[in-house]
């Protein structure tokens, strides 16, 4: 559901809507990318730097790896789209749920989906050998990390196998990081580094609250990293954009002001649903939280947008329904507890 089509399609300004299905960081940018942002405002009239030097420098500083390994670039999924256009494959192997962003993008280049499908009776545990041994099937292998509907994170020791089998087979994997910065989870960067067709993409969208640039990066082997830019073109960054990402990821009273902050918001989630035998509150590593009602709620986003909220929902393998519920500011999420309180039939009043 995209905000602005459907604020024009009801009339409504999409300041009155409220958007449950990002994870932007519930505090906004940080004060610093904002201050930086002003700054740079004064130089508008200088070219961008087409290098974006003092991005990638921090990011090599920060992750120990050369700047030939890095492409700074636009959002990561046009980089996924880059990547199914120039390797052309007919199936993608990706853990399940899907994500509606990755359903669109895989049937926008004629990609067949092939689903892993993580059990929910079993925590959504990642059963890795069966996983590789699925890989052999599919032509390219898409791997959030922390999964993006569920949240659940891999550990080092799961991923290298993978990275290694997917070398050896010549096949392209791509280790989504979007959510990575809430969940602080281990990456093997080193690994992808020396990898043949593996990347990992990252974001400033979700954590850094900087959607409205559309920034991101890769991180690969200089081989692939080079046929990437190639494609990209002469993409450039806006300068604002690099400004801000670059005051962002220096200021770390920002991290744990915005860990702590969701901390809290998730206390009172969990509190607001204590009890409940109608709604179970599942906490994950990463910005939301996944609700399972007792009993699969028909019609619930359409429930959920005449009270102008828009909310994600899936369904796992055996049936059961999931609400991903990110954390907001703290009136939303107020807010939001009463709807589905209000829609579910659970009458407790949330209080903090």
């Amino acid at each position: 559901m995209d905000i602005y089509d459907y604020a024009e399609l009801k009339g409504l300004s999409p300041n009155r809507l409220m958007d449950f299905s990002s994870d932007t960081n519930p505090l906004g940018p940080s004060n610093k990318a904002k201050h930086a942002i002003r700054k740079k405002v004064k130089h508008l009239g200088h070219p961008p730097d087409r290098r974006t030097r003092y991005l990638k420098r921090l990011i090599c500083a920060t992750e120990n790896i050369d700047e030939k390994n890095i492409i700074i670039g636009p959002d990561p999924l046009y980089t996924v789209g880059v990547l199914l256009k120039t390797s052309c494959p007919k199936t993608a192997l990706i853990p399940s749920p899907i994500s509606d962003v990755y359903r669109k993008l895989l049937k926008d280049h004629n990609v067949e989906a092939k689903p892993f499908h993580l059990n929910g009776e079993k925590g959504f545990a990642f059963e890795a050998e069966k996983f590789i041994k699925k890989m052999e099937g599919a032509d390219c292998i898409l791997l959030p990390n922390p999964h993006d509907m569920l949240g659940t994170c891999l550990p080092a020791d799961v991923l290298r196998p993978i990275i290694a089998r997917a070398s050896a087979m010549n096949k392209l994997l791509v280790i989504d990081e979007a959510k990575r910065d809430f969940a602080d989870t281990p990456s093997p960067v080193r690994e992808i580094a020396r990898s043949g067709r593996s990347i990992i993409l990252r974001t400033f969208s979700d954590f850094h609250a900087l959607s409205g640039f559309s920034l991101g990066y890769a991180i690969g082997s200089d081989k692939l990293a080079q046929d990437i830019r190639g494609h990209l073109g002469r993409f450039s960054v806006n300068p604002l954009a690099e400004a801000a990402a670059v005051a962002s990821l220096r200021d770390k009273g920002y991290r744990k002001r915005t860990l702590a902050y969701i901390k809290e918001e998730k206390r009172f989630i969990k509190n607001s649903f204590a009890g409940s035998d109608r709604i179970q509150c599942i906490d994950t590593p990463c910005s939301f939280l996944l609700l399972k009602p007792g009993e699969k709620i028909p019609g619930l986003r359409d429930a959920f947008l005449q009270r102008r909220i828009i909310v994600v929902d899936f369904t796992d393998k055996k049936g059961s329904q999931y609400i991903r519920f990110p954390v907001k500011k703290h009136s939303w999420n107020a807010r939001f507890i009463r709807a589905l309180k209000n829609i579910s039939g659970v009458d407790k009043p949330c209080t903090k």
